[in-house]
């Protein structure tokens, strides 16, 4: 009877983990495929993960469907839990420089006058790099930097999608200021011209 209650235990814990895995799997394939959308090819190694977690499951797994080596399970979860992990940190990398060549781009001109949100948008940026730069606080669950890594990363999408949709308007501003700016420049010249044409008009009544 107590070996019947024990395996009866083993087989209810080995379902629990294996529903933690299904669960720690379709979050990371549904992240990975949403960092995907931003850029493909950064979500490569994040699905070279998720590989490697279902080889893992597979050598967890008896002929019978069930838990025969709970490590090779433990490895399978592991990973996807790194597959997370690497497609937020790759995301934000990504997010990051996207906003840099954004704020290189527009350096002439005030972009905050066609988006209010832009001081908002580059503390997000700033919060995002600190992030990446800290890493992995000692003492702080994996789980919860992936968690922090992911939202991360939404935050700073949500602001580069808000820049991206201003380009148009901000370039359009650019062209306006550049228009502007060869205008002046012409006019001084032909003022300037004007002002040398007269003075030496005047030297030449001087000089007969």
């Amino acid at each position: 009877m107590s070996g019947s209650r024990i395996s009866s235990s083993r087989t209810e814990g080995a379902g629990q983990t294996l529903a933690h895995y299904r669960q720690l799997y379709e979050a990371a394939d549904t992240f990975a495929r949403e960092v995907a959308e931003f850029r493909h090819a950064i979500a490569i190694p994040a699905h070279n993960e998720l590989r490697y977690a279902g080889h893992h499951l597979l050598q967890a797994l008896g002929d019978s469907g069930q838990v025969a080596d709970e490590e090779q399970l433990r490895r399978a979860c592991s990973h996807c839990e790194r597959a997370m992990y690497e497609a937020a940190e790759a995301g934000i990398i990504s997010l990051l420089e996207s906003i840099a060549q954004f704020q290189k781009d527009f350096k002439d001109i005030v972009v905050a006058e066609v988006v209010p949100t832009y001081g908002d948008c580059k503390a997000m940026a700033r919060k995002a790099r600190d992030l990446l730069t800290r890493g992995r606080s000692k003492g702080v669950a994996a789980s919860e930097t992936t968690a922090e890594y992911m939202h991360a990363f939404r935050e700073l999408r949500e602001a580069s999608d808000q820049l991206e949709d201003a380009r148009d308007d901000l370039n359009a501003k650019l062209t306006d200021q550049k228009r502007g700016a060869r205008r002046f420049f012409i006019t001084t010249a032909i003022a300037l011209l004007g002002t040398v044409a007269a003075a030496a008009f005047i030297v030449y009544r001087l000089t007969l």
